[in-house]
This record gives C-alpha cells, structure tokens and sequence, in this order.
C-alpha cells in the first residue's frame, strides 16, 4: 500500500460515521451458562465485541477465572471481520508460552455468535505502568523496564519462530506491538496480547488497510510494505524508549502528519538528549531497536532480548521476578484492593446494582488511564474515538479485546446494562468482602539478615509478610559480623502495603595488632629442657616452670633464659629456638 492510498484510508476512516447496531441478538446475563463458563460481570462493551468476567467450576470446589469476549452480532456477517476475530483464536491458541496470553476455545452461543475463552489477567499495560508510577513519583526504575522489554522480546521471539504442523515457519509477525498490549502482571510476569491483527505467510493481507498504532509503526510498515519479525523489534524499541526517557518518541501530532513522519528519514531524538543520566550503553541498544532500515536493526527478538539481558548482567542489576512484584504491589496496592474486593463480590454474591455502579466507577479509572495517549490508524468505517475499554484489570484485558483493528465505540454504561438487564437477582443480604490485611515488605542492607518480629525469628530478607494484621510490631534483623538494626512499624489499615529498609552496620573492627608481633606469633618453636639439678626457669619476668620442661612454646630466635637453683644460685643461659620445631637442651650446672 502506498503511502498516498495511507492518507486516503486516513481520511475516510476520519470523516464516515459509524453504523447502527443490529438487533435480535440476545444480551448476555450474569449467572448466564456458555458452554463450560458462567458469566460473572460485565467488563467492556465495544463495537466489535464484548466482555465478560466468567467462571469455569468443576468437581470438588474446582474454579478458575476466564475471560470471555463475543463478537457483536452486527459484524458476524463481515467476512473480514468474523475472519479477524477467528484469526486471534487460531493464531493464539497455538501459541503457549509464559509471556503470550493463553487462548482456551472459541465457540458459538445459541444465536451463532462466535466467543473466545481466554486466560485472565491480574496486570497492567505498560502505558499504565509508566503514567501511574510517574504520577505517584515512583517512577518505574530502568532495569525493570529493560526486563520488562526483554520478557516481551522472548514471548514475540517465541511467537516468530512458531512452525506449523507441516514443519514449515509460519513467520508470524504481530504488528500492533505497544504498550497496551504488553501486559504487566501483578505477580512480576509479562503478557504479550492481541494477536488480533497478526499475519501469517499463509494468510492474505487486507490491500489498502493500514492496521496498528501509528506512533509504534516501524517505518516500513508506515509504508505499507510487506513485513517481518523486524517490524515488531521496531515496536518494542518505542515502546523501551518511552518507558525509559518517561516521554512520547514522537511529538503529538494528527494521524496523518504522524503516519508521513513514520514512514520518513527524518531521525529520532537520541533517548540521552531526553534524560542524560541514561548510560551510553543503553541508549546504543534502543537507538539500534529504532533503526528506520531494519538490516541495521537487532534482526530478531532474540538478539534484542540477549542485548537487554546483557546490559543487566553488565550493571550487576539481576531483576527477579520478586522484585517486579513488589514494585507492582507497591504502585497498585488500592487497584490491587479493589480488583479483589469487586472479584469476590462476583464470584460469591448475584450482580446488584451497586456493585455493578462500584465495577464502573473502577472500570472508569482504568479507562481513564488506558486510553491515553493511543494514536492508531483504523477501518475506514470506524468512528474516531478510540474504545475506552472498562476491564477489571484495566488494560489486562486489552488483548483480549484486538485493540488497533476493529471498529470502536464509546464504551456503554455498565450501570444501565447490569440494572436494566432482566432478570437480575438482587440479593437480600450481600456478604462484605473479607477485608486484606496489610502487607509488610521488609529488607536490609546488606540483604540476606535474619529477620525478628516481636522476638520470634520470621524469615530471612528480603521478606514479604502478609499475617500481621493491624498494629505495631517490632522489628528487628541480625546478620553475623554486623550490628543488629531494630525499628518499630505501625500497619494502620487493611489492603496497606508497606516497605521497611534496615539499614545494619558492620561490627567495629578490632584491635590491630602490629607487623612485629605477627611476625613474633607467626614464628614460634618449642624448648624442652632438662637441667641437673633441677632449676626454676625464667623467661624475662616469666616465669616457665621447673625443670624438666618439655615443648613450652618460645618466640623463634635466640633467647635468654634465667635458671633459678634450689639455693638461689643464678645463672643466664642463650638458646636458639628453631621456628616451628623443638629445640631440646640438657644442661648440668
């Protein structure tokens, strides 16, 4: 696709309005059966598809969260659409790897409306991620964001190299690479999502629709040349740029400026000009990632993720999964809080009106958040505002969503959907949630202290405690050759997250003992001696015992013994005292 046919395309999907929905089609209820689910809550209403927070329950107590996301019924009889949709299925369930989201089945409901069951998400997207720890002045560190990237590179490198059942690569290249779709998970995982527009070899490409957000498009794609594994390196590099400079690549500008600017020559800004204290190493591996020709580029995902991995070993910055963890849990501790308290409320009592008002007002939150600073490029038929999807993970679910390529509409009430939907049962008597007690993160410096609250030893740092409950504890850590650090912290409410950092100094060195008498303890012998008579012997004011003496240790050299006789009779005598062995003398006086 020419870039002039780009403009064109841009400029019908601008100015055409968006098309009237069918009816006939059955709403879906809370409580309703879909094949093996049941629906909980509603999550996202757009104009491809809708979203539901299902169950998957089975013999004794088994349950397991699912998504669960069908295609609206006025776009069930567009090819292209249905083929889209059947498209991320497919290419996604094939796909089975910790950092790409898990597809579990696609099927029909009773009105022919295909759905996709898919793996649920407790996270965030990156965008969120970089706004939210920015805005709370916890800005996401460096080397969480290059593992970060590096994760997402192994999970895409994972999905490139994919081969068929014939043995032959299918070459999959993913295209809609951006921060809302790399999903951060709260247990310290990353999440490749969306496979919604992705291309096989074997698949044919829509001419004249450029799919994608314009702002990651590689250069190439801007182009609407044919594409590969390099497109999606590109993307990543944008994304690692923005998480890292914590500013857009590209000034904000209107679609088809950006898309001309993209597919140009013109350079991008080094990420050292946007934050100088970056090192000189890491600002070579994203301006390689952003390359505007991809032979010079990192030629697969691979090579990208052994850069970034390097660059962690090369700074002594190992990043554990534990430690993306706890700086999630640290940012999003009331997110965290309330994605719980609304989960439990959905899974253990019936869909009332207010929890349906309490699931939108977060759903508004994370729309709020998810949804800016998203430039893309859409059907020529869409309406321009982007869906601002209302998802209990907020962007957790985008990839289940196909951001970038499906017609989008303003999301529609939760609160009018869960009250006016018949019948909904409202409970007598809704249970409150159990409360989450506060969490302690304890660590010391240096790491690895053993670590006391209240007198009783815990564990060892660093520590994440979460059977305290509410009060004042008393804490103290020990590590051997320092001095034990003792603090006391006070948890105040439920769903807190607090950090504590002993600091513990070394033990005061001691005595230093001087070059000379090392060398004299260093360098010892033995004397044994017999003396006829027998003679008190004395070794300067010491006094070393009668006669016969056998192995007194003696400083190495020549010495002087005073010899001491029943009568008190004196006399003086020299010994040489071999270093390390025995010296034997016998003397008569």
């Amino acid at each position: 696709m020419t870039l002039s046919l780009a403009r064109l395309t841009l400029a019908t999907f601008v100015t055409e309005p968006a098309s009237p929905s069918e009816a006939g089609v059955a709403q879906w209820q809370a409580g309703t059966p879909v094949g093996r689910f049941t629906l909980l809550t509603p999550l996202a209403q757009g104009g491809m598809a809708e979203i539901w927070l299902a169950r998957q329950s089975g013999l004794r107590g088994f349950e397991k969260l699912v998504v669960i996301k069908r295609m609206v019924s006025k776009l069930a009889a567009d090819p292209e659409y249905v083929e889209m949709f059947l498209t991320e299925a497919r290419l996604a369930a094939g796909l089975s790897h910790a950092n790409v989201v898990q597809i579990y089945e696609l099927g029909e409901d009773d009105d022919g409306q295909p759905y996709i069951v898919m793996e649920y998400l407790d996270g965030e997207d990156l965008g969120v991620v970089r706004r939210t720890g920015q805005k709370l002045g916890k800005p996401l560190p460096d080397a969480y964001a290059v593992k970060l990237i590096s994760l997402a590179a192994e999970g895409l490198y994972y999905a490139h190299t994919r081969v068929g059942h014939d043995g032959k690569p299918l070459h999959i290249v993913h295209r809609d690479i951006s921060p809302q779709n790399l999903i951060a998970t709260m247990d310290g995982g990353l999440k490749v999502v969306d496979f919604g527009i992705a291309k096989l070899t074997t698949a044919e490409t829509h001419s004249g629709k450029l799919k994608g957000k314009i702002a990651y498009m590689s250069p190439e794609q801007a182009r609407g040349e044919e594409l590969d594994a390099r497109a999606d390196v590109f993307a990543l590099g944008v994304v690692l740029f923005e998480l890292l400079t914590r500013t857009r690549l590209v000034p904000r500008m209107n679609d088809l400026q950006l898309l001309e600017f993209m597919a140009g020559e013109l350079p991008f800004d080094d990420p050292r000009a946007r934050r100088e204290d970056l090192t000189v190493d890491l600002e070579a591996i994203i301006l390689r990632a952003l390359a505007r020709k991809k032979e010079q580029r990192f030629q697969s995902a691979r090579e990208l993720q052994d850069a970034l991995e390097a660059w962690l070993v090369s700074q002594q910055l190992p990043v554990t999964a534990n430690d993306l963890r706890d700086w999630f849990r640290d940012v999003f501790a009331r997110r965290i809080h309330e994605r719980r308290q609304l989960i439990e409320t959905a899974t253990h009592a019936d869909l009332t009106p207010a929890s349906a008002q309490n699931l939108a007002r977060l759903a508004r939150q994370g729309a709020d958040t998810s949804s800016r600073s998203r430039s893309r490029t859409e059907d020529p038929k869409r309406p321009s505002k982007a869906l601002t999807f209302a998802v209990i993970g907020m962007a957790l679910l985008v990839g289940a969503i196909g951001v970038g390529v499906w017609r989008h509409q303003a999301p529609q009430p939760l609160v009018q959907q869960a009250v006016a939907a018949e019948p909904v049962k409202v409970a007598a008597v809704t249970p409150p949630p159990k409360p989450i007690p506060p969490v302690l993160v304890i660590d010391t410096v240096p790491t690895g202290a053993t670590l006391f609250i209240g007198g009783t030893e815990r564990g060892v740092a660093p520590l994440t405690i979460e059977d305290l409950g509410i009060g004042t504890f008393t804490i103290e850590a020990r590590l051997d050759g320092h001095v034990s650090a003792q603090r006391e912290v006070t948890l105040e409410r439920d769903g807190d997250r607090v950090h504590l950092e002993l600091a513990l100094s070394p033990e005061p060195p001691r005595p230093a003992v001087s070059a000379k008498r090392k060398n004299a303890v260093a360098a010892l012998g033995k004397l044994s001696l017999k003396t006829t008579p027998w003679t008190t012997v004395f070794f300067g004011k010491k006094k070393l015992g009668d006669t016969p003496l056998l192995n007194v240790p003696m400083p190495a050299g020549k010495q002087v013994l005073r010899l001491v006789t029943s009568d008190a009779r004196e006399q003086s005598i020299e010994v040489e005292i071999r270093a390390n062995e025995t010296t034997v003398k016998k003397l008569k006086l």
